[in-house]
């Protein structure tokens, strides 16, 4: 009697939890899409082709009229099959010019107008100025979201990078939609706050823990997974490569992509560091190596460990590659630390001599970061933790090789002329709470890689 009441109540169990993964199966299917329309935004930009992707409510055959003036669409690019997703490639394009395109079906351009157009990458070897643009955790729709948007286009717009107020690269550093990474997310915190900008600017994205909730990321963004932006080619859309200018930009899945020294991930960056020749090296990934924020670096139990393997087996390899210049999202906040090297361990075995230079200590930057001009191993980098485009917490902000840290909601603007690169945190105010400056040249003191007791080449 009792062991039919026990086969019983173990039928009844795992029709219940059958019944609850069905549940969450068809909750997670049904919430990463998205039925609606969606402005055009633009993704995998290069010297000569650029991907055009919108979404219409109705099945279309999506048509892209483009051209060098806005009265002269006079090329056609035109989808084989209708639908409700659009995704068009325009290729054999001159490098470093603007074109100006209009996006609809065969009977109308449902999307034209000033804001629509896009300057494809400069020629390889090219030192023009150039401007980034990093947004760090803005999945959460609102006004927080809008004000941060304003004060920095505000900002460029009267702050112009040689003789341009345009932006190149708009970089999204992860947790692009709160909070569960639901299609409709995506539309509420980045393509309606950012349309504007996504409409002239392409859009590079990180991998975060709340896009890894549902399965709309990998569907809206086309990612330069095999080398077409530059670069070597990873295979995956979870991380990936970009040149532009004299930059080189590597991104990074800290969240789903496994983090050892035997990885695929790991042997891609090995293999696409060791091909850079760019001047300039910038890596991006969600899970920050150093933070005293909403999150904590020091404990391997907040986010199951991802911030000490990023920081205990990629910063080594990154750094023995010249990195300058590393950005993470996932602390609500702002950290920027000094110009470091060689410190891989928790906050309390920091040995004073990674800290390679602190700079004056002023915010309004008065003294730059000195490094070699050509990429050399094991120079310095500086990390960056901007994670309060759309939300900002509260937290201790004490970690000891962070040069200047801030409570405030904001993003970066980064911008490299030649060998001098700027980065500012623009706050929501319109304020610039932070600046600090790396310079390059061929007589800067150089450090001798050997001091660096865990290398990794």
């Amino acid at each position: 009697m009792i062991v039919r009441y026990l086969k019983r109540a173990a039928i009844v169990l795992l029709v219940l939890i059958a019944a609850l993964a069905l549940g969450r199966l068809y909750q997670v299917a049904t919430e990463s899409l998205y039925a609606g329309e969606r402005k055009p935004y633009l993704q995998v930009l290069t010297t000569d082709s650029v991907t055009i992707r919108w979404q219409t409510e109705d099945d279309e055959t999506g048509v892209v009229r483009y051209g060098l003036s806005p009265d002269g669409l006079d090329q056609l690019a035109v989808e084989q099959d209708a639908g409700e997703h659009h995704e068009l490639r325009l290729s054999g394009l001159e490098a470093d010019s603007r074109y100006f395109y209009s996006a609809g079906n065969r009977a109308q351009a449902t999307y034209s107008g000033d804001e629509y157009y896009f300057t494809t990458a400069p020629q390889r070897g090219s030192t023009d100025p150039i401007r980034l643009w990093i947004i760090g955790d803005p999945g959460k729709a609102g006004p927080d979201a809008v004000n941060v948007r304003d004060s920095v286009l505000e900002w460029v717009g009267t702050h112009p990078l040689g003789n341009t107020t345009k932006i190149d690269l708009l970089i999204g550093l992860g947790d692009l939609a709160y909070t569960s990474g639901a299609n409709i997310d995506y539309q509420q915190a980045l393509f309606d706050i950012y349309e504007a900008v996504l409409a002239n600017t392409p859009f590079l994205a990180v991998y975060g823990n709340h896009d890894a909730r549902r399965w709309a990321y990998f569907n809206i963004f086309t990612l330069p997974e095999n080398g077409e932006a530059g670069g070597v080619a990873s295979g995956t859309e979870h991380y990936y490569s970009i040149d532009y200018g004299n930059a080189h930009v590597v991104v990074l899945d800290s969240q789903a992509s496994d983090r050892g020294i035997e990885s695929d991930m790991y042997s891609w960056l090995q293999k696409d560091l060791q091909a850079n020749e760019r001047i300039w090296l910038i890596a991006a990934f969600h899970h920050p190596p150093y933070t005293k924020g909403t999150h904590n670096s020091d404990s391997r139990r907040d986010s199951r460990g991802r911030m000490q393997d990023m920081r205990e087996n990629f910063l080594p390899l990154l750094e023995a590659h010249g990195v300058d210049l590393v950005f993470s999202g996932h602390s609500h906040m702002y950290e920027r630390s000094f110009l470091i090297d060689c410190h891989y361990g928790y906050s309390d075995t920091l040995d004073p001599t990674a800290i390679i230079d602190r700079g004056s200590g002023d915010p309004a930057m008065n003294a730059p970061y000195r490094k070699a001009a050509d990429p050399r191993s094991h120079q310095g980098a500086v990390y960056v933790v901007t994670g309060s485009a759309s939300k900002l917490d509260q937290a201790p902000i004490d970690h000891p090789v962070m040069g200047h840290s801030l409570l405030e909601l904001g993003s970066v603007v980064v911008d490299i002329e030649g060998l001098r690169l700027d980065a500012r945190f623009i706050n929501d105010k319109g304020e610039v709470r932070d600046h600090f400056r790396i310079e390059k040249s061929d007589d800067s003191k150089t450090r001798d890689p050997s001091a660096c007791d865990q290398q990794s080449g």
